[in-house]
């Protein structure tokens, strides 16, 4: 069963009584149509009693902002959630959606004015299609990642503690990061046990956490043209204290558009049934990387347009002159995927070949040795 915690903050009776009935006839309408769904509804009826209850147990917030004081008071309850890093979704009901200030609008799921918004496609529908993603779950500390990190305190962290703590004696805050590492490989670990397909979104870190240079950063032009991803060794991207690299020229490998790849591979005039199976087959080994050895293709998502990666060419350029020409990185592809582009890319350029053997006369002599053999 799917059960869903939702929080109101609505000082109203009517409309607590409107939320509260609509809860109840989604709920109905799903379970008739099949999806075992329970809604637990917490009401608050005051800014006081939401601050005592919320916490990241819940899926979702309705905060409505008006109080009788006719101040926003509901918004100290959205700016708790934010404040204390309660990771939950926040829908503001209002009777003027404009006053919501721009720059906080990244905290919210959304805005709603109050007697329009309706209950079952605007919120409830939103709710639900959130729970289904196991976001809340995950980032709420009731999903695997918590699980997990309880393993990994109990068989992994706690008998190791001894050695820990001498190392926190000496450096404290080198010992928290690199015992955040410690602990997110062991994470990492688990969901490497995990043969799912990933999906597009996963090779990628999006927007990226920090703005330093990093092997697998995709970089854009400052006049908009040219994507080109960072493929220098991460060692040579380490900053020095005199602020430089450790080295003076940054290897860049440039993404090519994917409909000029993917059409320079099918053969468009083909429209038999044989001719469609042929490119399918074409089509496949361009997304696996199994068509050329050169080409590395990166999946497009909502954030990103996509292409392939064209290992013959690159080029490299100083450090200024990328601030110069380039922007800030505003992508990163995820480390697992960054070794595995690094690696064909290694592998490209370090094969070497062999002169061709006349084989002719080999075979004709394996082929007569088997012949008499057969006789």
């Amino acid at each position: 069963m799917a059960e869903i915690k939702l929080m109101i903050v609505e000082d109203a009776d009517s409309d607590l009584e409107v939320c509260r009935t609509s809860v109840e006839r989604y709920q109905t309408q799903k379970n008739n149509a099949g999806v075992d769904l329970f809604i637990n509804l917490t009401e608050c009826k005051t800014v006081d009693d939401a601050l005592q209850k919320i916490d990241n147990s819940f899926d979702g917030a309705i905060i409505d902002l008006k109080f009788p004081s006719g101040d926003d008071k509901g918004k100290e309850v959205w700016e708790k959630i934010r404040d204390s890093f309660f990771r939950i979704p926040v829908i503001i009901l209002t009777g003027t959606p404009g006053s919501i200030d721009v720059g906080d609008r990244p905290y919210l799921i959304s805005v709603l004015k109050k007697g329009e918004a309706d209950y079952q496609t605007d919120i409830l529908d939103t709710f639900l299609d959130i729970y289904n993603t196991g976001l809340t779950r995950i980032i709420g500390g009731r999903g695997k990642i918590e699980q997990t990190l309880s393993e990994v305190f109990l068989k992994n962290l706690l008998p190791q503690l001894e050695k820990w703590k001498n190392y926190g004696q000496s450096d404290t805050q080198r010992t928290e990061k690199a015992l955040l590492r410690f602990t997110l490989n062991h994470l990492v670990q688990v969901l490497d046990d995990d043969e799912d397909q990933c999906f597009p979104e996963e090779v990628y870190i999006y927007p990226p956490l920090s703005n330093g240079l990093k092997t697998g950063s995709i970089i854009k032009k400052k006049d908009g043209e040219g994507l080109r991803v960072i493929l220098s060794p991460a060692c040579d991207l380490v900053i020095r204290k005199d602020g430089n690299f450790k080295t003076d020229h940054i290897l860049l490998v440039d993404i090519e558009e994917a409909n000029a790849i993917i059409a320079t591979v099918l053969n468009l005039n083909k429209i038999t049934n044989k001719g469609k199976k042929e490119n399918k087959l074409k089509l496949k080994n361009v997304f696996g990387n199994n068509y050329t050895d050169y080409f590395h293709w990166l999946p497009e998502t909502d954030f990103f347009i996509g292409g392939f990666l064209n290992f013959r060419k690159i080029t490299t350029c100083t450090k200024d002159d990328l601030a110069d020409i380039y922007d800030l990185p505003h992508i990163q592809i995820s480390p697992h995927f960054v070794k595995d582009i690094v690696s064909r890319f290694s592998s490209y350029y370090a094969r070497q070949g062999q002169p061709d053997i006349d084989q002719t006369k080999i075979i004709g002599n394996y082929s007569a040795k088997k012949t008499e053999e057969s006789t």
